[in-house]
C-alpha cells in the first residue's frame, strides 16, 4: 500500500513555497509552521485559524501523522521508553532519558538496522527500512508533548536534547536525517541549537563522509567498537569495512570544522572489549586529537551472553585513557528494567 508523504518532512522553505503556490497569503506559512513544529498538532480539524478548504487541499495531498504510540513504559530510574507504530504496520522505538536538569530524546532512524554490531539488539532483525523525516520528527514531538503533560521530576524548564542514537544508523539514513536536522534548527521548526543535538553513528565511510560535507554543527558520537581494525570488525562486521584510521580521520575532519569535540562511544564487553591492551591502544589512537571517550557498560541483550565488566574493570580502563591525557567518562545505560537497550522492546513484542 502506497502513503500519501508526511507533511512534516518537508524542510520550512519547501512548506513556505506550498503556501505560495497555492496563492495563499505568507502569513498562513508562519500558521501552518506553528501547527506543525511548535504546538505539533496531530489533527487537521485542530489548526482552526487555517481556512477549511487549506486544510482540505492539504489532507488531500499529505499525512499529518505518521505513528501510533503501541506502549509507554516507565523505569524506575525516570527512563521513559516508547514504542510507536507506523502506518505501514512496523515498529520504532524512541526514549527520553533524564539527565540532571534537562532530558535527552533518544529517537530512531530507521527500522531495524543493517550494521550486525554485536551489541546492539536492532541489529538481531536486520534492515526493513529508512524512517523519512517527518516520522523522525514527530518522535521529538510525541516526546516533548510527554513531558509536557507529565514533567520528569527536577528536569526543570531547560529545552530538550535530542540524540541519533536509537534504531538504526543515521548516516545510512542521510536523505532524511539531513532534512530533518533542518527542521529541529530552523527558526520556523523546532529552533533548537545544533548544541542540543548530536547524531551517534557506527561510522560507515560514505555517511561519515556526507556528514563532513554538509557540516550541519551538530555533536558527532562515533562508535568505534576496537583498537584494531581486526576487532573493530568482529565486533561491527558492517562499519568495520571502514578502517578505524579513516573513520577517525573524518570525526577529526568534522570536529575541527565543527570546532566542537568529537565523542568516541566505548561499549564495554567483558571478556571482549575491556582489555586493558585494548585501552592502551585506544588512548595512542586518540592522544592529541579532539576526541573525548564515553564508556559504556554493556547493556545485556535478551539473546546473546554478553556482558558489562565489573566496576573495577571499568574504572581500571578509564584510568589508563586518563592517564594518557584523553578526557573519559562513563556513561551508564538508563531503564534496563524496561527493556531500554536499543531495539529490546520491539523485538519482545515481535517475539509475542
Amino acid at each position: 500500500m502506497e502513503y500519501k508523504p508526511l507533511l512534516r518532512s518537508l524542510v520550512p522553505g519547501d512548506l513556505s513555497g506550498l503556501v505560495a503556490t497555492a496563492g495563499l497569503p505568507s502569513y498562513r506559512f508562519d500558521q501552518l509552521a506553528d501547527w506543525l513544529f511548535a504546538q505539533g498538532a496531530l489533527t487537521w480539524e485542530t489548526m482552526t485559524n487555517l481556512p477549511v478548504a487549506m486544510r482540505l487541499d492539504l489532507a488531500s495531498r499529505f499525512d499529518l501523522v505518521g505513528l501510533d504510540l503501541v506502549e509507554r513504559q516507565v523505569s524506575s530510574d525516570g527512563t521513559r521508553k516508547f514504542l510507536f507504530r507506523l502506518r505501514d504496520g512496523a515498529t520504532v522505538e524512541s526514549v527520553t532519558i533524564p539527565m540532571g536538569e534537562h532530558v535527552t530524546f533518544c529517537i530512531s532512524t530507521q527500522v531495524g538496522c543493517a550494521m550486525a554490531c554485536r551489541f546492539c539488539a536492532t541489529s538481531r532483525g536486520g534492515l526493513v527500512r529508512n524512517l523519512e523525516a517527518g516520522e523522525i520528527l514527530e518522535q521529538v514531538l510525541r516526546l516533548r508533548a510527554d513531558i509536557q503533560a507529565e514533567p520528569v521530576p527536577e528536569s526543570g524548564d531547560r529545552q530538550f536534547n535530542v540524540v541519533y542514537m536509537g534504531m538504526g544508523e543515521p548516516l545510512d539514513n542521510w536523505e532524511e536525517v539531513a532534512p530533518s536536522l533542518v527542521v529541529m534548527m530552523d527558526g520556523r521548526g523546532l529552533a533548537m541549537s545544533s548544541r542540543r543535538i548530536q547524531i551517534s553513528t557506527s561510522g560507515p565511510g560514505e555517511g561519515l563522509r556526507k556528514l563532513v560535507a554538509a557540516n550541519p554543527g551538530v555533536g558527532l558520537t562515533l562508535s568505534l567498537g576496537g583498537s584494531t581494525d581486526e576487532e573493530r570488525r568482529a565486533v561491527m562486521p558492517v562499519p568495520g569495512r571502514t578502517s578505524i584510521s579513516e573513520a577517525l580521520d573524518l570525526a577529526v575532519r568534522y570536529a575541527r570544522g565543527t570546532r566542537r569535540r568529537a565523542t568516541v562511544a566505548w561499549v564495554l564487553i567483558a571478556g571482549s572489549t575491556d582489555d586493558p591492551g585494548q585501552a592502551e591502544r585506544l588512548a595512542t589512537l586518540l592522544r592529541g586529537k579532539p576526541i573525548k571517550v564515553n564508556l559504556i557498560p554493556m547493556n545485556p541483550l535478551d539473546d546473546a551472553n554478553l556482558l558489562p565488566p565489573d566496576e573495577k574493570g571499568i574504572q581500571a580502563f578509564r584510568q589508563i585513557l586518563t592517564d594518557a591525557g584523553v578526557d573519559t567518562f562513563v556513561r551508564t545505560s538508563g531503564g534496563r528494567d524496561i527493556a531500554a537497550a536499543c531495539g529490546q522492546l520491539r523485538r519482545r513484542r515481535l517475539k509475542t
